[in-house]
């Protein structure tokens, strides 16, 4: 059974499964909920405590930010900062998937006592560049006309290998299904969050928290490229590219993720 916690505007619902000593909050990225996380959820929490909110937005009010402050990562990070500390948990490791990752940049940035290492799972420390923000405007402009449920039909299977997209059509469309009742007007200020967030990978070298990464082969939200780039600056233990795999590893290769997670936090912990 999911729970309940009220912020600004409404009630987020969350996960809070196992009883370890060490917790690990989940963040789902955009157009999801936190039920991207079932395979995670069910094998972490037989070693750990996991934590897996839906974002502000999903499945609930957006939040209410007034039209002269810009959304920003910050924004989410805030009302996650909050729920932690509504459950007294002090410290606990961060695994963001995409834009889930990005808030994690931000919360390991901002709560340098409260976060004790961070995973990112296709995602990027980069902000995003000339082209990427003319397309997130695009985006927002897409989802103001046609929707919430349109945008996903089309922009949801992309994210898959071209395997996975051939073989498991079911899993692709539960993911449309989750997330299609999630208002366009949450949706578009997850869109602006991204488009004005800052770089962060100055976190990549300070050393100060260890972080690890989960690279797509065939991840087209996430140029190689860039991922690639970034990864040197890790160790070679902390990086994991996953052959035919898009952008959505938690479902595309599961058991890979799980284990890669679990050794993660083994190595952080020793």
């Amino acid at each position: 059974m999911q729970h309940d916690y009220n912020y600004e505007s409404d009630a987020l619902q969350y996960w809070d499964i196992g009883s370890g000593t060490t917790t690990v909050l989940l963040i789902h990225g955009f157009c999801e909920d936190n039920r991207i996380w079932e395979s995670q959820i069910k094998f972490l929490s037989k070693y750990y405590r996991v934590i897996a909110p839906n974002l502000p937005g999903v499945h609930c009010a957006p939040l209410p930010i007034h039209h002269s402050e810009p959304p920003s990562m910050r924004h989410y990070v805030e009302v996650l900062h909050e729920l932690m500390h509504h459950l007294e948990i002090d410290q606990y490791y961060i695994m963001g998937h995409s834009m889930g990752g990005y808030i994690g940049l931000a919360f390991a940035d901002y709560y340098v006592n409260h976060v004790m290492g961070l995973g990112l799972i296709h995602s990027t420390t980069y902000a995003d560049s000339d082209a990427k923000k003319e397309s997130r405007m695009k985006v927002a402009e897409f989802l103001q006309e046609w929707g919430t449920e349109k945008y996903l039909q089309m922009a949801i299977p992309n994210l898959f290998s071209s395997r996975f997209k051939k073989e498991n059509q079911d899993a692709i469309q539960h993911v449309i299904e989750w997330g299609a009742n999630i208002s366009n007007e949450a949706l578009i200020q997850f869109v602006m969050a991204m488009r004005n967030r800052p770089a962060n990978s100055h976190l990549l070298t300070q050393n100060r928290i260890p972080i690890w990464m989960i690279v797509g082969e065939e991840d087209i939200a996430i140029a190689i490229e860039d991922s690639l780039a970034q990864t040197l600056l890790l160790p070679p233990q902390n990086v994991i590219v996953l052959k035919e795999v898009g952008h959505m590893g938690m479902i595309e290769a599961s058991d890979i993720v799980n284990q890669s997670i679990h050794r993660f936090l083994q190595n952080a912990l020793s």
